[in-house]
């Protein structure tokens, strides 16, 4: 089918509609005879009770034509009192078929008579209908008081146009409503048809949007209208309940999918492009209150949603400012469908009467705005192939200019590369001379790090050995006098002469005489004094050639099994002429640690590295030496399938902020002045770490002191 045949016969089709609906104006209703209560003002006994219903007090005369409840989901009572002498025989006819729940009740001189429905509660769709509206016989009868009592129960809007009439008028009325409705489903599936035809054809997605808009709108406005049978879901009531919420969600997404891609909102106006995918979200968690049982609800949010479709005008028109000009027949559309939808909603809550012209608006706007939509799609199309062609003639001609710059710009190029070449190998070169020179930079920085840790330790070790030395020096000094004197009274005893008694007397005396002088039991004590710190003297020097020969071999020494608590202590030794005049140590040392596999030297380099740190930290506070302290802990820990001896070394120092923390263990960085740290000492303690496969971490507050943890694999 030709584009212009099909538009052709659709406006035919809408014309026709137009002139049916006509055919149904002028009904009246008799909405201010009624006397309505509310189903919540009557207790559970009263509900069950028709005289006390009847009787009860709290009836309100209706100032309405055509009442409306709105979406309330509550049920409610309405009161008819009937003539008997004109009304007996005729219809009540109930022009809403949207109504969830229906009883009927038919009562003469109070007393409840056989009508149709027997008072039972039904839906709609199940009641034996004359026409497309619930229709209730007025009974005949020798009745002095006929009246009509009816339960009505809705979760969506609860309108109720009710009209006495004959069956006649109902099966005429029916039939016409049936032509304008079956025009109107001729409107939507020739519009179906053709723009699923032109997907087909055209592959454009916007085709296929506007078929999905099309079926789900024009469902809406059927099931609305009564004609859910031809869908036959009577057999399945929760369905039924819920099929006018469902096509209301479908068609309000499936509007805000099309209207975004046909508007190009996204690229036009983005921020109305955001707002609508909020409504969007809104519909689904509509749906999700539908499939909960929230029906009311669900409705309101609905009706609610619905005002997004307000916001299109504003985006049709800066669309269309844009050079847009399918976005003009969008919005002319869109004007006729809106005004529509107002004059619906505005019906549903009861702010406009309820007559033949709000009742057919929806239906009647919703079929010229799809016959518009589809002239505006085909201007969209013709548009885009304007578009397409301008852009293909605007790719051709820069592709040429393209091609003549491109031709141009060669020549240049290789004269440009060629000189960029050379300097990038001039540049190339001398970053290899700057890399060479930053490597020897780093490896004599690494080196100074090594040779500042060993003039420390000659400084200690020079320290700690000329005192055992110049004590042993002084102790021998005083012993050799105390020999010597020892010597002068043993060659004296030696002279005695035995044969002279006279003369060895006077010999003994002298001797005498030097021993008390002498104080030989005092040069004794002194020599066994003297001898004891000649001893110490060299148990110390020992100690302190055993750590000189641990720290030799610092650089490159094998792995070997290791004592934690013997590698502290050696290295103690070497520090304890620097620390004695810095801070206090208290060493706890575990019992029973397992022996680690380790370079000792190496890992002596680590942990004096860090008590050093520790100590300085502390002489930094300006405390007193009794109030600064490092403390050195050792523990084993057990863990799954793992055991790890750990080395806790702890300060009151001055302590690390956060930003510190994250830097301390980068190569070069330091917290000391220039020209008193590198800054690649803890850089080497976690080289050397790591090489053992040994984890260190820290804790430290602001003015408050740092604990270091290192952990070594057992």
């Amino acid at each position: 089918m030709k584009p212009g045949v099909a538009h052709r016969f659709a406006v035919l089709l809408l014309l026709s509609t137009v002139l049916s609906s006509s055919a149904v104006f002028g009904q009246t209703y008799l909405g201010q005879r009624l006397q309505i209560l509310p189903e919540t003002q009557l207790s559970n006994a009263q509900q069950s009770d028709i005289r006390a219903i009847i009787e009860s007090d709290d009836w309100v005369e209706s100032e309405d034509a055509v009442p409306n409840f709105s979406a309330s989901g509550e049920a409610y009572w309405l009161k008819l009192e009937l003539d008997p002498q004109t009304e007996s025989g005729l219809l009540l006819e109930l022009a809403n078929a949207s109504v969830d729940e229906i009883s009927c009740f038919m009562l003469c001189d109070g007393r409840l008579v056989t009508g149709v429905g027997d008072g039972a509660t039904t839906r709609t769709g199940q009641l034996s209908l004359v026409g497309t509206y619930p229709t209730f016989a007025i009974p005949v009868g020798d009745c002095q008081r006929l009246t009509a009592l009816l339960r009505l129960k809705s979760y969506k809007s609860l309108i109720v146009p009710m009209r006495i009439t004959g069956p006649r008028e109902v099966q005429r009325d029916s039939h016409r409503r049936d032509i304008f409705f079956s025009f109107y489903a001729g409107v939507i599936l020739v519009m179906f048809l053709y723009n699923l035809f032109l997907y087909l054809s055209v592959g454009d997605r916007s085709y296929l949007e506007y078929t999905v808009y099309i079926l789900s709108v024009g469902g809406t406005q059927l099931v609305l209208n009564g004609y859910a049978k031809w869908l036959n879901v009577h057999d399945y009531p929760w369905v039924e309940l819920r099929l006018t919420h469902f096509f209301g969600v479908f068609s309000g997404m499936a509007t805000i999918v099309f209207a975004q891609n046909f508007l190009r909102l996204r690229q036009y106006v983005p921020w109305l492009h955001k707002v609508l995918w909020t409504y969007f979200v809104l519909y689904g968690l509509a749906l999700l209150l539908t499939l909960a049982g929230a029906l009311s609800m669900a409705y309101n949010l609905i009706n609610f949603c619905a005002l997004a479709i307000f916001m299109l005008i504003p985006g049709a028109v800066i669309t269309r400012r844009k050079g847009y000009k399918p976005a003009g027949f969008f919005l002319l559309a869109w004007l006729v469908f809106i005004l529509a939808v107002v004059i619906f909603v505005l019906k549903d809550v009861g702010l406009i009467p309820y007559n033949i012209w709000t009742y057919y608006a929806l239906p009647v706007g919703s079929a010229i705005e799809v016959v518009m939509l589809s002239l505006a799609l085909a201007s969209r199309i013709n548009q885009l192939k304007r578009d397409t062609a301008e852009a293909r003639e605007e790719q051709l001609r820069i592709s040429r200019v393209n091609e003549q710059m491109v031709r141009e710009q060669n020549s240049i190029l290789e004269e440009r590369v060629a000189e960029r070449t050379e300097k990038l190998k001039v540049a190339n070169s001398e970053l290899n001379q700057t890399l060479e020179d930053l490597q020897s930079a780093q490896q004599q920085l690494v080196q100074n790090e090594k040779l500042a840790s060993i003039g420390q330790l000659t400084a200690g070790i020079a320290h700690e050995l000329n005192n055992p030395i110049n004590f042993v020096s002084s102790s021998a000094h005083s012993l050799r006098r105390d020999i010597d004197d020892l010597n002068e009274v043993v060659e004296r005893v030696k002279g005695l002469d035995g044969e002279d008694p006279d003369l060895a007397l006077q010999q003994v005396r002298t001797l005498k005489r030097m021993l008390e002088q002498l104080d030989i039991a005092f040069t004794q004590q002194e020599v066994a004094e003297l001898l004891h710190g000649i001893e110490e003297g060299a148990h110390r020097t020992a100690e302190i050639v055993k750590g000189l020969r641990i720290f030799s071999r610092m650089d490159g020494d094998s792995f070997a099994s290791a004592d934690v608590n013997e590698l502290i202590k050696s290295t103690l030794i070497i520090l304890r002429s620097n620390l004695k005049e810095d801070t206090q140590m208290e060493v706890e040392y575990a019992d029973g640690l397992p022996a680690i596999d380790c370079q000792p030297g190496r890992v002596n380099q680590v942990l004096m590295n860090i008590i050093t740190n520790a100590a300085q930290a502390t002489v930094a506070t300006g405390r007193d030496l009794r109030e600064r302290w490092v403390r050195i802990q050792t523990s084993v820990v057990e863990e799954v399938g793992a055991t790890w001896v750990e080395v806790r070394i702890a300060d009151n120092g001055v302590g690390m902020d956060e930003a510190t923390q994250g830097q301390i263990f980068d190569p070069f960085f330091t917290t000391k002045a220039v020209g008193d740290g590198t800054g690649l000492g803890l850089s080497i303690v976690v080289g050397i770490l790591k090489d053992h496969n040994a984890d260190i971490s820290l804790t430290s507050k602001l003015g408050e002191g740092t604990e270091f943890l290192i952990r070594f694999p057992a």
